[in-house]
């Protein structure tokens, strides 16, 4: 919290300086609000670098490039040039450095080997992990004592049944990470719909009722980026 006050504090202190400076002539042609813009896009920058997360690297970057064109003498390569590098930058180094995080409250981390979540790994266990890259998958979860699903879906198409599944207790957090794919998940109409996860050019389509109170909840944690998450109760 400390962290957050002090990076928004920076923020307006900034921003009021810029529009001073805005006032004086002292910017020239710069726009003073393509310094607030950019001002609002380092921390994402920084967040994304502790996180290897790409998208949130190039893209502010290719943003912050398209704002300051013309004090950099670089017209000529924006606006599309430049977006479609930040893209194949993107999909390239998420290829070269692989990641699968989880998202747990406000924080993402690794999965490893030495984790004993994954090693009980079954379709009729506590944990399921599901994984398709370039490829389509289907699955159908058995298990009745469930208490986490991770799915990893990069340039495929996914359905994942839970039809004939239970849980362990009264919530299942199921964790995703989903480039540029397609995931469709069939929920017991008994289970009930919190989703936490955070969702970049996507979204996540719920069926009617999903926030109904109900005794059992599912928890969907993590990501979708150029991804569609359909929910359908069965």
């Amino acid at each position: 919290m400390k962290n957050k006050n002090l990076i928004w504090g920076l923020f307006f202190i900034l921003a009021g300086v810029a529009l001073i400076l805005d006032r004086t002539g002292l910017l020239g042609s710069v726009s003073v609000w393509s310094v607030v813009i950019s001002l609002l896009l380092v921390p994402v920058i920084v967040t994304s670098v502790r996180h290897l997360n790409f998208w949130g690297i190039f893209f502010p970057i290719a943003i912050m490039a398209i704002l300051f064109d013309e004090t950099l003498g670089i017209e000529k390569f924006t606006p599309w040039p430049v977006l479609g590098a930040a893209l194949l930058l993107s999909v390239g180094f998420s290829f070269i450095f692989p990641y699968r995080y989880r998202f747990t409250q406000s924080k993402w981390t690794t999965h490893t080997t030495d984790n004993p979540a994954w090693d009980k790994s079954s379709d009729n266990g506590e944990y399921v992990r599901i994984d398709a890259k370039f490829s389509g998958c289907t699955k159908y979860i058995t298990s009745k004592v469930l208490k986490r699903v991770d799915i990893s879906c990069r340039y495929s198409g996914m359905e994942v049944y839970f039809d004939s599944a239970d849980m362990a207790g009264n919530e299942v957090e199921l964790n995703v990470d989903v480039l540029c794919g397609g995931v469709e998940l069939y929920i017991p109409k008994n289970w009930g719909i919190k989703v936490e996860a955070d969702c970049v050019l996507g979204g996540i389509d719920q069926p009617n009722g999903a926030y109904d109170e109900k005794e059992k909840i599912l928890i969907i944690k993590g990501r979708a980026k150029i991804a569609g998450i359909d929910i359908t109760y069965v």
